[in-house]
């Protein structure tokens, strides 16, 4: 274990100590936006998880949700956090919270870290050195059909038409949906097979940096909705899958796929 993935590891404890400390308490919530919002404790612990960064890699650029833009061109080395992954399930103390902290390196995400404290579950993975669950290596599922798959999304029915269709698509082809609330919950659920796969737009890279490394190191595949490799910090739309339905999945996702939703949905109706 590298020295990176240690200090990552140790800091992500601390702050799931402070989620664990305060997941029953009434808080105090403010709005970013109407369905963005944030409490006293995501931006608490986020402070803290950047400054212990920066005070131990003062020279590492630092992205986080809350506090951190000190982003500036293509760093070398990126920290990438989200203090509290499922803000909405901590204030209405449900259990899919997470800590979120990965580190990229030359644009490459090169290791992630994802913890629960409340079901005590420590996702971490490093590049080429395999994806863990309580320090135990896990892997995808097998399931090879998506009619089989349990999948899950973060998207809502506030959408324009092509995102609601696209949502059907996806109803139709899985067995079921399931919306947790915390896109890194979702990866790392994949990663060790209690999800077969996951799709959402307009997420953030905090939402899905330590994820996708995760994800990928157990055996999953991570893309866009175009099939193309995903440019985590650009682009928020991602399908992820155990690869085995990855392309089943592209095609449920798919505007052909969407164009014959609707003709025989008109075909119905008429």
């Amino acid at each position: 274990m590298n020295k990176f993935l240690s200090f990552a590891l140790k800091t992500a404890k601390t702050a799931g100590a402070e989620i664990l400390k305060n997941s029953q308490k009434p808080h105090d919530v403010t709005y970013k936006s109407v369905k963005n919002p944030v409490t006293k404790i995501d931006r608490k612990i986020d402070a803290m998880i950047t400054k212990k960064i920066a005070r131990a890699y003062p020279s590492h650029a630092i992205l986080s949700e809350e506090l951190a833009s000190n982003l500036r061109g293509n760093p070398k080395f990126l920290w990438v956090v989200d203090p509290i992954d499922g803000t909405l399930n901590f204030m209405h103390r449900m259990p899919f919270v997470a800590v979120s902290i990965a580190l990229v390196i030359n644009g490459k995400i090169a290791l992630g870290v994802v913890y629960n404290p409340i079901l005590n579950e420590l996702f971490y993975a490093e590049k080429n050195s395999g994806a863990y669950l309580n320090n135990k290596k896990i892997t995808v599922s097998r399931t090879q059909n998506i009619s089989q798959a349990l999948l899950a999304t973060g998207m809502q029915p506030v959408f324009g038409k092509k995102e609601i269709v696209c949502y059907e698509n996806f109803c139709r082809a899985a067995n079921a949906i399931r919306r947790l609330g915390s896109a890194s919950i979702d990866l790392s659920y994949i990663a060790c097979g209690k999800l077969d796969g996951c799709f959402e737009i307009g997420l953030k890279p905090w939402d899905i940096a330590a994820g996708i490394l995760i994800l990928e190191e157990a055996g999953g595949r991570v893309s866009g909705f175009d099939k193309q490799p995903l440019d985590f910090l650009r682009n928020g739309n991602i399908i992820a899958s155990n690869k085995k339905i990855h392309q089943q999945m592209l095609y449920a996702a798919s505007p052909h796929n969407n164009s014959r939703a609707n003709a025989a949905q008109s075909k119905r109706r008429a």
